[in-house]
């Protein structure tokens, strides 16, 4: 089970390591939620459970969904439980909202899940990411849904509703685990910024020709920074690049300037700009001539097709994307140069990007209300 990593799954020794190794920290806090010591808002009301994974895209997830079940329900209690903590996701996305309260989560031991089900006594079960916890699912008597959520590993009751993320997702669950299914769709094409309040290509100066965009791992940098020295791009374009996942710490080798430190002065042509902050990511999708995703995350796959560029992939997607593939770095260079003397083509690609993008943002839009009007029945 993914949870297990963490200590959050259903096997013993998994869950009393990272209980101890919580304790060793100082994180008692975190130690005890994992044993289902939770505590309710004080509060009258029903209680609905939010109870998300441990990326930042499910916690967003979970952010998300609570402010959405409090705009549509104001007489319940709400509870967000996560598996790993991003105070900057808190910081930028949670309102004060009263009657709600948001902590790390319990395990899926039989005997927490038993206890956190009768501090709790919810109405409902909202799961957002993770995977399908097995014993809460068998143990709880209310009505779950599961969005964005991996297969349960073994046989439960079902859930009343199964949001998959894509397609591919889509057909992971076996059809006696859920009583019905939404459409597939990424919510986070809900999260990414669909219009850039900062216009990069007037911050970096008028003597730069070109932007591009480049993402992918710290693994792939060397090769493509290579690539990108030795085609001569340099001379007259600024290269923007980022890494996925939490990779942004270590630095970029070769990069001229981090965003973070950058006082928006002009740059030169032939720089290499690092993106290690993601609120940088639509402002670069909205200045760039072309977007590369060596290896994409949901948020910069969706922030590059929003941003209206050429964008190119380095894996098959999960999903049907209007997205050429392209595995090596010179392939992409060379399709690059093709998009600079071919403003039409460029065009062309960036317009059937954008067009996915909002293709799939009305359908999260759907799905979040039927989520809403489920709730709404609780």
């Amino acid at each position: 089970m993914r949870g297990d990593a963490g200590g959050y799954g259903a096997r013993r020794f998994a869950v009393w390591g990272a209980t101890w190794r919580d304790y060793r920290r100082g994180e008692g806090n975190r130690a005890r939620a994992r044993r289902g010591f939770l505590t309710p808002p004080d509060e009258r009301g029903r209680l609905v459970w939010i109870k998300a994974g441990g990326t930042p895209e499910e916690v967003r997830l979970g952010i998300e969904l609570l402010g959405a079940v409090r705009d549509k329900r104001q007489d319940v209690r709400i509870v967000l439980t996560f598996e790993q903590d991003y105070p900057e996701l808190f910081e930028r996305h949670m309102q004060p909202f009263r009657k709600v309260g948001v902590g790390y989560g319990p395990c899926d031991r039989p005997r927490v899940v038993r206890r956190v089900l009768e501090r709790f006594q919810p109405h409902g079960i909202l799961l957002a990411g993770g995977q399908a916890p097995v014993n809460l699912l068998q143990a709880a008597e209310v009505p779950v849904i599961a969005v964005n959520t991996e297969p349960p590993a073994r046989a439960v009751p079902p859930v009343v509703r199964h949001w998959p993320v894509d397609p591919a997702g889509a057909l992971t669950w076996p059809e006696a685990a859920f009583e019905a299914a939404l459409a597939p769709a990424d919510p986070q094409a809900r999260f990414v910024e669909a219009q850039a309040d900062v216009v990069l290509r007037a911050l970096v100066g008028g003597n730069v020709e070109r932007l591009w965009w480049w993402h992918g791992t710290s693994e792939q940098w060397p090769a493509w920074h290579a690539a990108w020295q030795a085609s001569g791009r340099g001379r007259s374009d600024i290269l923007l690049a980022s890494l996925r996942g939490n990779a942004t710490e270590a630095g970029l080798p070769g990069a001229d300037l981090a965003v973070s430190a950058w006082d928006r002065s002009t740059l030169a042509p032939g720089a290499i700009l690092h993106l290690d902050d993601r609120r940088w990511f639509a402002a670069a999708a909205s200045a760039a001539h072309a977007v590369h995703l060596a290896a994409s995350d949901r948020q910069a796959l969706w922030q590059g097709l929003a941003g209206g560029a050429a964008v190119s992939l380095g894996e098959a997607p999960a999903a049907a994307l209007p997205c050429p593939v392209l595995g090596e770095p010179t392939a992409v260079l060379e399709a690059w140069q093709r998009l600079s003397a071919d403003p039409a083509a460029r065009r062309q690609q960036g317009d059937a990007a954008r067009r996915r993008f909002w293709d799939e943002r009305r359908q999260v839009d759907a799905n979040f209300d039927a989520v809403l009007q489920q709730v709404w029945d609780w």
